[in-house]
């Protein structure tokens, strides 16, 4: 059993804190040093406590779901316990063995919230997917909610700041309320919770859809949110679970506030389009936040050398833009150093699946942005497309004792492995 004992409110009530135990036997999934908590840059405070008590139930259930456990609390919004008792079916579907499992919650009250809801909200990464909603529903207003502590590792301020002052001094966004949250939705639990899959990967494959819509639970009820918009990763052809899908997603409701997966009909390339058109249409440029990794030697905010950025840079390449319209920092030489990252194929079925759309955009359209020479770039972007088509059928290595060995390794020592990544790194 886990037991949620209180839920307090500090920092002038934007911070909550749970106090929580758990029998001895599930020690070893949980983070000793760290007590989970959400912190709001408004007061919160005065919200019920099935309210508040939603986001934890968003991050322990899916692990008791796995581990085999129950979870205590005084009281719950009626809503939210029917919603995840419909995507744990879900989580069932993919992982039989978890049906198998006894977990439940165990509550003594149970509430049917009401507030008034006329607005609504969007979480707000700054990346294609992110700005894809943003279009897509920017008639509504929806405040944009960015969060540390999901893909902005929560120990670094320094990009923190520097993506929350993006956000402000983007002037295609000015119109909209800006929100800040801070948790260690990744940090409460060990790495052995990453082992109750066979692939690893908890955070991707079961906890982020769940997980990042559920802290913006506590904003609903006093920002009045009707809807709130969590932007897609996939469509429908994507073969393979993920923890953010409309079967997921779209059953998630608490109060009067319901959340929809949006953009799921759209693949990431039509994202790539659709943001280039709506940018041109205004006569307005915007910082795509592809990736984060900012250092002492780059004060970008995205690396231009990820996998990511290449794939994003392509996409803009393919849709007739200029990649550093965009927040990138490239150039033709961009073409060599995707034929060298992908010459031996793709590292997993999501890099595959998305490096696909873009050989099917290659295949389909014969327009593109070049930077010096036309002829030359369309020779490279033709070997690239023939480098695609031949890997794009190879199998995805699965991962081995020796990729799983490794990973306990790397976290049963994090310190030495992050200043042996720095050694690396210089």
């Amino acid at each position: 059993m886990i037991y949620l004992n209180n839920i307090k409110f500090e920092n002038g009530g934007r911070r909550i804190v749970y106090d929580y135990k758990y029998d001895s036997n599930l020690g070893k999934y949980f983070n000793k040093s760290e007590q989970f908590y959400v912190e709001y840059d408004i007061d919160v405070q005065s919200i019920p406590s099935s309210i508040a008590a939603i986001p934890f139930l968003a991050n322990f259930a899916p692990i008791s779901w796995f581990v085999g456990c129950s979870i205590s609390i005084e009281e719950a919004d009626q809503d939210f316990i029917d919603a995840l008792e419909s995507i744990k079916n879900v989580f069932i579907a993919e992982y039989p063995h978890i049906g198998l499992n006894q977990s439940k919650i165990c509550f003594k009250r149970q509430v049917k919230n009401n507030y008034a809801a006329n607005n609504s909200g969007t979480l707000f990464s700054g990346g294609v997917d992110a700005y894809s909603t943003y279009f897509s529903h920017v008639a509504e207003t929806p405040d944009l909610i960015t969060i540390k502590g999901a893909d902005v590792d929560i120990t670094n301020s320094t990009i923190w700041e520097r993506i929350k002052l993006l956000n402000e001094h983007e002037v295609l966004l000015s119109g909209n309320q800006k929100l800040y949250i801070t948790s260690n939705l990744r940090t409460f639990y060990t790495h052995n919770v990453d082992l109750l899959l066979k692939g690893i990967n908890w955070w991707s494959k079961v906890q982020h859809g769940l997980a990042l819509t559920a802290l913006l639970a506590p904003l609903s009820a006093i920002r009045g949110y009707s809807t709130i918009y969590i932007a897609s990763s996939y469509t429908e052809n994507a073969d393979f679970f993920w923890g953010s899908s409309p079967q997921i997603d779209n059953k998630v409701k608490w109060g009067n506030t319901k959340i929809v997966h949006d953009g799921y009909q759209l693949r990431r390339q039509d994202k790539v389009d659709l943001i280039v058109k709506a940018t041109e249409a205004l006569n307005k440029s915007i910082i795509l936040r592809v990736c984060y990794a900012l250092s002492e030697s780059n004060q970008r905010v995205n690396c231009s050398k990820c996998e990511k950025c290449y794939r994003t840079i392509l996409g803009l390449i393919l849709s007739g833009a200029n990649p550093n319209d965009y927040g990138f920092d490239t150039s033709a030489h961009v073409y060599d150093e995707i034929e060298t990252m992908f010459k031996n194929g793709f590292s997993s079925e999501g890099v595959k699946y998305f490096w696909g759309e873009l050989l099917h955009k290659m295949t389909n359209s014969n327009a593109f942005y070049y930077f010096a020479d036309k002829n030359s770039e369309q020779t490279t972007l033709l070997k690239i497309k023939q480098l695609f088509q031949n890997n794009i059928n190879k199998d995805i290595k699965k991962k081995s004792r020796w990729d799983v060995f490794k990973y306990k390794l790397q976290n049963s020592f994090p310190t030495l492995f992050k200043a042996y990544l720095k050694f690396r790194q210089t």
